[in-house]
């Protein structure tokens, strides 16, 4: 929204920390003021009722509210769509998939004659399972779960849009496919069973919208602020009937501009980039803020003499060399914990033991244990909201194979590879690739420091795969050696910092903590 309309404009601003901490109470009292007014606000009342009773009711409770002159707000304009057809490519390093939009800016109101026109146009191209967005993206190429295109309407702007969210090794492929039915739509004219089939699916979904009360009263207020005849919906299955196929194809090329489109793309720069860059189409590099920046870097050449085992060997020893890091056997650490978007802030209880024994135990105040994660050795389970459930098979088998204080000691060098020097946070850092069989991993050492400073790997949560990272910081010093006394794990939306406390080595742990 940010880049097709412009951060200046309404439809284009979000909320950043930034913003919401510009906000002063006195703001939130010249808004009330301003706008909090009877003579730009509607009442509206679907139901079983007596209107005699119900309008006493609301002037009873109504009648005192108080008009004041309305503040003159003049609407800006949004941003002009762009002169050529670009990918606007934002970089998310953690991204298991990329989020494809092409996207234009469209003036069409609801009370515009191609109004009906546009609705059964963008149903054609992406309204469903029987749309050619989805045939061809899904069912044809098994690119993604589901490609689908919309057309607003406003009485100020609004826009095209068709979307997918696709495999990375697909992003390029997914484009041109897209872009590909986009100019179908426009250049050839639909078939009669096309038609008629989007026309009787598109009046199913509106007829069974009249079901509930709400979409009623939406329809009174759409006509009271659009400026629509009292017979709109009345009338609104007759238009839909009368759209032709030709009149489909006028609509497309009026309002879906892929001369003009923006090609909006998040996703993983360092897997997707190389393969955007082949499909000729010209690309601009923007933050998640939507400025504008320079190409991102993803790879330097690895110095002469750097190898994996140096690497490692650096790590080690920047956090207290390989002799004093051998003396820990366990490793208790408490930590306060903050999970993004969520209002209570649990304690956080972690206990590691040499090889590969692990205890992980929420809990909230006032509630107890709210989680709980136990591996001892050779059996292990998760339990949370009282519901336990044992590891896996092949849960185990990880397990197993992992070594929870200190990996470095013991990589296979066999499985390990340094596959590119690379930046994290504007910092060169080295990444290693870790192999070890369904699910590789990377860990990624600062090229000064040598400390770990992030572990990315793919997780499996709902049926979906995504990449989760762990970022590591601020390292201080307990018995000689320095741990990360911060943590922030990032699984797909959910984001959980770990504030480190305390943390005790060789001591507080013993093997009835894994049970």
């Amino acid at each position: 929204s940010a880049l097709v309309y412009g951060t200046h404009h309404p439809y284009g601003e979000f909320i950043t920390e930034e913003t919401l901490n510009n906000i002063s109470l006195d703001n939130v009292r010249a808004y009330y003021e301003s706008m909090s007014n009877p003579k730009n606000a509607y009442l509206v009342v679907i139901g079983d009722i007596n209107a005699s009773e119900v309008e006493s009711k609301i002037r009873g409770l109504f009648g005192s509210w108080a008009s004041r002159a309305i503040t003159d707000y003049k609407m800006p304009l949004a941003s002009p769509n762009v002169q050529f057809t670009q990918i606007n490519f934002v970089d998310m390093p953690n991204a298991v998939q990329s989020n494809i939009s092409v996207s234009n800016n469209v003036q069409l109101k609801m009370s515009d004659p191609d109004y009906h026109a546009g609705l059964i146009a963008s149903y054609i191209l992406g309204g469903g399972g029987s749309a050619y967005l989805y045939q061809n993206l899904r069912e044809t190429h098994g690119y993604t779960y589901g490609s689908y295109a919309s057309l607003g309407s406003d009485k100020y702007v609004s826009r095209f849009r068709a979307y997918a969210l696709t495999r990375n090794e697909v992003t390029d492929s997914s484009i041109v496919e897209i872009l590909k039915e986009v100019k179908r739509i426009k250049n050839e004219t639909v078939t009669p069973e096309t038609l008629l089939k989007a026309k009787a699916l598109y009046a199913g979904s509106f007829v069974r919208a009249l079901e509930q009360p709400q979409t009623i009263a939406s329809y009174a207020l759409n006509i009271k602020i659009n400026n629509l005849p009292k017979d709109f919906y009345t009338t609104y299955l007759e238009k839909i009937n009368a759209v032709s196929a030709e009149d489909v194809k006028r609509v497309a090329n009026a309002y879906f501009k892929t001369e003009n489109a923006r090609i909006i793309v998040v996703g993983k720069g360092s897997d997707i980039l190389e393969n955007l860059e082949k499909t000729g189409i010209p690309i601009k590099y923007f933050d998640p803020y939507a400025n504008s920046v320079e190409k991102p870097v993803f790879s330097k050449p690895i110095p002469t003499g750097v190898t994996t085992q140096s690497v490692l060997d650096s790590y080690l020893n920047s956090i207290g060399g390989k002799e004093q890091v051998k003396t820990v056997k366990t490793v208790l650490t408490t930590s306060n914990v903050k999970i993004e978007g969520v209002p209570f802030a649990p304690t956080a209880e972690i206990k590691a033991k040499f090889p590969n024994k692990e205890s992980i135990e929420m809990t909230i105040e006032g509630m107890g244990v709210i989680m709980k994660q136990k591996f001892n050795g050779e059996a292990g389970y998760m339990e949370q909201q009282g519901q336990r459930k044992a590891l896996t098979e092949e849960e185990l088998v990880d397990k197993k194979s992992e070594f929870s204080i200190f990996p470095e000691l013991h990589f296979d060098l066999s499985k390990v590879n340094l596959e590119s020097m690379t930046i994290i946070d504007g910092n060169d850092v080295y990444k290693l690739k870790v192999s070890s069989g369904k699910n590789d991993s990377y860990r990624y050492y600062d090229t000064k420091t040598g400390y770990l400073m992030r572990v990315e790997s793919t997780i499996d949560a709902q049926g979906q795969s995504m990449i989760s990272t762990v970022d590591y910081g601020n390292y201080s010093p307990i018995n000689g050696i320095l741990f990360p006394y911060s943590q922030t794990v990032n699984s797909g939306p959910q984001i959980i910092n770990f504030n480190i406390t305390n943390i005790k080595v060789n001591e507080g742990v013993g093997d009835a903590d894994f049970d």
